[in-house]
C-alpha cells in the first residue's frame, strides 16, 4: 500500500505543476480581463452617491405610510428621457439610507460620473410615473459624494389641464344589469386612439368603491406613456371589474363610446356582461 500511496502523491504533484504551467502559458484573454475590470469599476464606491432620505418636517405627519420609494439619477440639466440610473425600494422606514451608482445605470455604455441630480419620490401607487399627491425632493451633487441628504418636501399637484384636452361625462349601469354589479368592484376607464385594439392604452384611470351614476374626467394627466398626447378621435372603454385586475374577465360589465378631447357631458352605459 505504501508504494501505491507514494505513486499517487507523485502523480498529483505532477498534475498540479502541469496546471500551473498551463495557466502561465495561457494568460487571461483581454476580453475577460476587460469584463473583470468593468465589474471592479461597477463596484467602485468612488462613483456612487450615498446618503439619507427623509421627509420634510412640515409634511412628515401627513405622509401616507404605504408607498414605494423611487430614486432616480439624471445628469445635471437633463429633465426628460430615460434616467441615467434608477432604484426602487418597498417596505422601508425613514430616514432611509441609500446608495446609487454605476451598478444601477439603465442603459449599457453610460457612465455614472460628473454632476448628477438625484431625485427621490415617495410614490403612493407604486407606478414609475409621478402622480398627484406623490412627494419628492432632489439634490445635485458630484458622483462619489457621500453624506448626501435628500428631503422629501414637495407634494406633486394636479396640473391645470386645458378644458379642451379633457373628456368628461357620466358613467351609468344599464338597469337590466343593476343586480349583476359585483361587490367591491373597481371601475376602469380606458382610452385608446380610434381603431387601436391592442397594446398599451393611451390613457387609463382606475376608481375603487365607485357609486353610480359616476361623473368622470379623462385627459392628459392620465396618459400612460411619456410624450404621448391625449388627442382624438379616441374610443373610451369603461369596465366594472370584479377582481380589480386590468384584464377583462367573466362577470365584468363594460360599455364603450367614441369621443374627442374637448367633449363634455359624454354618457357611457355599462350594458354588456362578459360571459364565461
Amino acid at each position: 500500500m505504501k508504494p501505491l500511496a507514494i505513486f499517487l502523491l507523485i502523480i498529483c504533484s505532477f498534475m498540479i505543476t502541469s496546471c500551473d504551467q498551463d495557466l502561465k502559458e495561457h494568460p487571461i484573454s483581454p476580453k475577460i480581463k476587460q469584463q473583470m475590470d468593468a465589474r471592479k469599476e461597477i463596484s467602485d464606491p468612488a462613483r456612487s452617491i450615498a446618503g439619507t432620505i427623509d421627509f420634510g418636517e412640515s409634511i412628515a405627519s401627513k405622509v401616507p405610510k404605504q408607498g414605494t420609494l423611487f430614486i432616480i439619477a439624471r445628469p445635471e440639466g437633463t429633465l426628460s428621457g430615460p434616467p441615467l440610473a434608477a432604484k426602487k425600494h418597498t417596505l422601508i422606514k425613514f430616514p432611509f439610507s441609500f446608495k446609487i451608482g454605476q451598478e444601477n445605470v439603465m442603459l449599457e455604455g453610460n457612465t455614472f460620473e460628473g454632476n448628477i441630480t438625484v431625485t427621490a419620490r415617495w410614490d403612493l401607487d407604486g407606478m414609475p410615473k409621478a402622480s398627484p399627491d406623490d412627494i419628492d425632493g432632489s439634490v445635485t451633487v458630484t458622483s462619489g459624494s457621500t453624506g448626501v441628504k435628500i428631503l422629501l418636501n414637495h407634494v406633486i399637484k394636479v396640473k391645470k389641464a386645458s378644458i379642451d384636452k379633457l373628456v368628461s361625462g357620466t358613467i351609468k349601469i344599464d338597469s337590466s344589469l343593476a343586480d349583476k354589479v359585483p361587490e367591491g368592484a373597481s371601475l376602469f376607464i380606458i382610452a385608446r386612439s380610434e381603431g387601436v385594439q391592442r397594446g398599451i392604452p393611451l390613457a387609463v384611470k382606475k376608481i375603487k368603491e365607485v357609486t353610480f351614476p359616476y361623473s368622470f374626467t379623462l385627459g392628459q394627466s392620465d396618459v400612460m406613456l411619456p410624450g404621448a398626447l391625449f388627442e382624438g378621435p379616441i374610443t373610451i372603454f369603461a369596465r366594472l371589474d370584479k377582481d380589480g385586475d386590468a384584464a377583462p374577465a367573466p362577470g365584468d360589465i363594460d360599455g364603450v363610446i367614441a369621443a374627442n378631447p374637448g367633449e363634455h357631458q359624454v354618457e357611457i352605459i355599462l350594458n354588456h356582461l362578459i360571459e364565461p
